[in-house]
């Protein structure tokens, strides 16, 4: 064995990499960019408010031309690869037919936008979710636990049941209803398999494997009682083999045949295999279009605010623990597209620097709190502790002199403030959180905002040197699922990074933030329960 593949499918662009199954060196890779949808369909029917669709046509010929440039730039013959893999956006909702084929794709359904891939962060579903959460609580139902009290919008059964009320013709037609990654192995291999990961930390299974019963989902709706159908088959976990390599799908490729595919994970959860995080107390926080920190423990505890938490829903024989926030880079990227005047960039250009970076330099060397400002990071809905998709954005303290920098350092202290609530929910529990390892490629980029985050956690970060975590990732599931290596976790012992950069927290600065940190609790308390 000499090689895997690894390709990371994120919200705007897919990415591959070849890696050394032996040293763990990662080689060539490639790039390919598709749409999101969230104002009309391909073929120009209007879109509701909040949706966000992917044309699964893309995704296939995104993987085709990655997995082919990633061969060539790392210059080595298609026949050395043994194994491949596939993470993806986390709940990218596909519905399918029995043989696998998106209904999208289908001539009936082409012009129906509950028929295409559902983003992660499509919301039209949040009435659904809102629901299903109620009646869990008026029937007190165990699953509730596993997602933290409060469905997301973001699963499975709220846009299914959504696509039930909008449209029970096409419900009804869906066969299989996968997460992308799931989908994705059942193209490379023709099985359709579950992945642990996605049904312990997004589909309510604590246990990764048992489902909300029947008669519940018949208390939200009679025609909804055979839902579990939907989301039935044998459930792996990552870097299990869910199947070798078609002869369609590697002629294709360009690769051999017969080849081991991986049962992989969410882009959000993947990268804990390229770092190495397999010890209670490790943690990963990934700082990108959204923001994620996962854990993984010894310790079981019911977290109120949780995205998901199963045993083995990570890393194998751990609990897991994930939280997120719907919006990070979005956030900051709406700022600078949207707010900041032509004579920033016209600054930008002349230093050799991007908007970001010079709105960083330029608020960050203030001292903390001079601006008076504190904002709260729902620009896109809450996803955790406050679980809510409907709620917005906020900005205080605002004033005549306040500069643009001065709002972009505010955001960005709301993320990390953010971040902090996620993990104190943790350890308020009894969930210890040791290592954090951070990933993303906000955070690579953007040395300031890193270090605030370090600041306002007042810990540690090991910022992750790998071009590719997610994708190296995955290719380490291959390498396992290729039998290179006997478990997984041997095979991270030996490829996954060694290499990070360590950022200290100012203790000082730290310290300076506590008064900052208490008056975003209390805008967080304020406006999560008077929206």
């Amino acid at each position: 064995m000499k090689y895997t593949i690894g390709i990371d499918y994120g919200t705007l662009s897919c990415r591959a990499l070849v890696m050394n199954a032996e040293t763990g060196e990662t080689l060539g890779g490639s790039e390919c960019g598709y749409t999101v949808y969230d104002k009309a369909l391909p073929t120009g029917e209007k879109l509701p408010d909040r949706a966000a669709l992917a044309d699964p046509a893309e995704y296939l010929q995104a993987l085709e031309k990655v997995v082919h440039e990633a061969i060539a730039n790392a210059h080595i013959d298609p026949k050395d690869v043994a194994g491949i893999a596939v993470d993806t956006t986390s709940m990218s909702l596909v519905s399918c037919d029995q043989n696998g084929t998106p209904l999208c794709m289908q001539e009936k359904w082409k012009r129906e936008p509950l028929a295409y891939i559902r983003m992660w962060k499509s919301y039209t579903a949040t009435k659904a979710a809102e629901d299903i959460g109620r009646m869990a609580k008026e029937k007190r139902t165990s699953f509730l636990a596993a997602c933290g009290g409060n469905p997301s919008s973001e699963g499975a059964y709220p846009k299914l049941l959504e696509t039930l009320r909008k449209n029970p013709e096409l419900y009804n037609e869906i066969d299989v209803a996968l997460d992308l990654h799931e989908w994705l192995a059942w193209v490379l291999t023709g099985k359709m398999q579950r992945s642990m990961n996605t049904m312990g930390m997004k589909n309510y299974c604590a246990d990764g494997k048992t489902l909300p019963s029947g008669d519940f989902w018949r208390s939200i709706d009679e025609r909804f009682e055979n839902v579990n159908d939907k989301l039935r088959g044998d459930v792996l976990s990552w870097g299990e083999r869910a199947g070798e390599l078609t002869e369609e799908m590697a002629d294709k490729l360009g690769l051999p045949a017969g080849i081991a595919v991986a049962s992989c994970a969410l882009d959000g959860h993947a990268p804990m295999m390229a770092l190495g995080l397999k010890e209670s107390g490790d943690a990963m926080m990934t700082i990108g279009t959204s923001g994620v920190l996962c854990v993984i423990s010894d310790h079981h505890e019911a977290i109120d605010g949780i995205c998901g938490q199963s045993f083995s829903g990570l890393v194998p024989g751990f609990y897991g623990y994930d939280f997120a926030q719907s919006g990070v880079g979005d956030m900051f990227g709406w700022f600078v597209d949207n707010c900041v005047p032509g004579k920033y960039e016209r600054m930008a250009a002349e230093k050799g620097i991007s908007v970001h970076q010079l709105l960083s330099e330029m608020g960050f060397a203030k001292p903390v709190g001079e601006s008076g400002l504190v904002a709260v990071d729902w620009w896109n809905g809450s996803r955790s502790i406050v679980v809510d998709q409907t709620l917005t954005g906020v900005i205080t303290g605002m004033k005549l002199s306040t500069k643009p920098e001065d709002i972009y350092r505010a955001l960005v202290e709301a993320a990390a403030f953010g971040m902090r609530a996620m993990r104190d929910a943790l350890e308020d529990k009894g969930v210890k959180v040791n290592r954090i390892c951070v990933c993303g490629g906000i955070a690579a980029k953007n040395p300031l905002l890193l270090q605030c985050y370090a600041d306002i956690l007042g810990s540690e970060l090991r910022l992750s040197t790998l071009p590719n975590s997610a994708a190296a990732g995955a290719a380490i599931a291959a390498a396992a699922a290729a039998g290179a290596y006997p478990t997984l976790p041997d095979a991270m012992d030996a490829l996954s990074s060694r290499e990070f950069k360590r950022v200290t927290p100012d203790m000082q600065r730290h310290a300076q933030y506590e008064a900052l940190y208490e008056k975003y609790k209390k805008l967080r308390k304020f406006f999560g329960e008077n929206k």
